[in-house]
């Protein structure tokens, strides 16, 4: 066993109240066969995702809506980004923004 001057600090505290932390978050314990499996899933290629969209009729029109979604929402966050940064990049008062906005007038 290590001793406690070649331990880092965070190991020591968490050591140290283990057991505490352990009892306040015990509801983890019902996730850990499915989150630490012993085989994993196996990936699924987006012909298996067609596939399944075909077949169920309940939630294949529900993932596929999602994945519509997910598309607009990477979209979104693309455009926003760099609008965001535009308009700081030109109104900074640093080097740049300032020759970014004398070539704007």
């Amino acid at each position: 066993m290590e001793d406690s001057s070649s331990q880092s600090f965070f190991r020591k505290h968490w050591e140290g109240y283990k057991e505490f932390w352990s009892d306040r978050f015990s509801i983890l314990d019902n996730y850990s066969p499915y989150v630490q499996r012993q085989t994993p899933l196996p990936s699924w290629s987006s012909s298996d995702v067609e596939e399944f969209i075909a077949s169920d009729p309940v939630h294949g029109p529900v993932l596929k809506t999602a994945r519509e979604a997910v598309n607009f929402g990477l979209t979104g966050s693309v455009i926003g980004a760099v609008s965001t940064a535009g308009v700081a990049w030109k109104y900074s008062r640093s080097l740049h923004g300032i020759q970014l906005t004398c070539l704007s007038i």
